[in-house]
C-alpha cells in the first residue's frame, strides 16, 4: 500500500513538473510573439495560462493581466485593457508602463479626473520614470483646468525648461501666480512674456500698465504738491515737473494703442482716453472713452 501511494505521488509530482513546464513555455512564447509585435497571438498565450490557473482555482499572477492587457491596448481594445489592468492591481501588481497606458488612455478620453488619478500615481511611484516630463507637464496643465492652482504652482517647477518657457505654460502660470496673490512673480512672469514676444497680450498689458501707472503716479503726486499750496512757486514747480512727462504719456499711449488693437478690452480704452486728457487731445479722449463704455 504504502508503495503505491509513493509511486502515485511520484506520477501527480511528475505531472506537475511537466505542467509548470509547459506553463514556462507558453508564458516565453507569449513573451517572444510580444516582442515581435504580435499581439493577438501574445495575448492568446497569456489567455491560455490565465485559464490554466482558473481551471485548477489557483490565484492568476497580476503580471500576466498586466501583460495581456497591454496586447489588448496595443489592439485597440482600450477599454478592456483597462479591466485587464485593474486586476492586475487588485491582485497587488503594477509596473511603469501599464500606468502610463492608463494616463495616454484616460487622457484620450478626456476623463479628467481618472487621468489625473494616474498622473499623480505615476508622478509619486516613477519620479524617474521614462516618461516623467510628459506626466509633469500634463498634470500641470491639469490642475491650472480644475482650478487647482496651488497643486499647479508647486508642479510648475518640475516641468523641463523648453516646458516651462513656452508661451501656453507661462501664461498659465501667470493666471496662477494672480490667482495665488503672488503680485511680484506674475510682474516677473508677464515681463519674461514680453521678451519672448512684445506682441503677447499678457506681456504688453503688463509693460504698458507700468509705463502708463508710474508716469500718473509722478503727475498726480505734482499736482498733489500744487494744491496743497497753491502758490505761484508751487505752480512752476508742478509745471516743470509736469511737462516732461509729455514724452513718457506718449511712449505710454503707444502702448497702449497697440495692445487696444489686441485685445479691444473696454479698459484699455478708459486708459487711453486718460491718456488722451493728459496730451489735451480731447477730440481723442472723447472718441476712447466712449469705446471704453462698450
Amino acid at each position: 500500500m504504502r508503495l503505491i501511494i509513493f509511486l502515485l505521488a511520484i506520477v501527480m509530482l511528475m505531472s506537475s513538473c511537466k505542467q509548470s513546464q509547459k506553463l514556462t513555455q507558453t508564458s516565453q512564447k507569449a513573451d517572444l510573439l510580444y516582442f515581435q509585435k504580435d499581439y493577438q497571438g501574445a495575448f492568446d498565450s497569456y489567455s491560455s495560462i490565465i485559464e490554466s490557473y482558473v481551471a485548477k482555482k489557483q490565484q492568476v499572477p497580476g503580471d500576466l493581466y498586466s501583460s495581456a492587457g497591454k496586447c489588448l491596448y496595443y489592439m485597440e481594445s482600450r477599454p478592456q485593457a483597462m479591466e485587464y489592468f485593474n486586476r492586475a492591481e487588485q491582485l497587488g501588481f503594477q509596473d511603469e508602463m501599464m500606468l502610463s497606458l492608463r494616463v495616454k488612455y484616460y487622457g484620450d478620453i478626456d476623463n479628467l479626473s481618472k487621468e489625473v488619478e494616474a498622473l499623480e500615481q505615476y508622478s509619486a511611484l516613477y519620479p524617474d520614470g521614462s516618461d516623467i516630463a510628459y506626466v509633469n507637464k500634463r498634470l500641470y496643465l491639469r490642475y491650472v483646468e480644475m482650478k487647482e492652482f496651488r497643486k499647479a504652482y508647486l508642479r510648475y517647477p518640475k516641468l523641463q525648461a523648453n516646458s516651462r518657457d513656452s508661451l501656453p505654460v507661462l501664461e498659465s502660470y501667470h493666471q496662477v501666480c494672480k490667482k495665488l496673490g503672488k503680485a511680484d512673480e506674475a510682474d516677473k512672469i508677464a515681463e519674461k512674456l514680453y521678451s519672448i514676444d512684445n506682441n503677447n497680450a499678457i506681456g504688453l498689458g503688463h509693460v504698458a500698465y507700468q509705463a502708463y501707472k508710474t508716469t500718473e503716479d509722478e503727475y498726480q503726486a505734482a499736482v498733489k504738491a500744487y494744491e496743497a499750496q497753491k502758490t505761484n512757486a508751487a505752480y512752476t514747480v508742478m509745471v516743470k515737473k509736469t511737462q516732461p512727462l509729455a514724452a513718457r504719456y506718449k511712449t505710454a499711449r503707444d502702448l497702449y494703442l497697440k495692445l487696444y488693437g489686441i485685445t479691444k478690452k473696454p479698459a484699455d480704452a478708459a486708459i487711453l482716453a486718460r491718456i488722451y486728457q493728459r496730451l489735451k487731445d480731447k477730440q481723442k479722449a472723447d472718441y476712447y472713452a466712449k469705446l471704453s463704455k462698450g
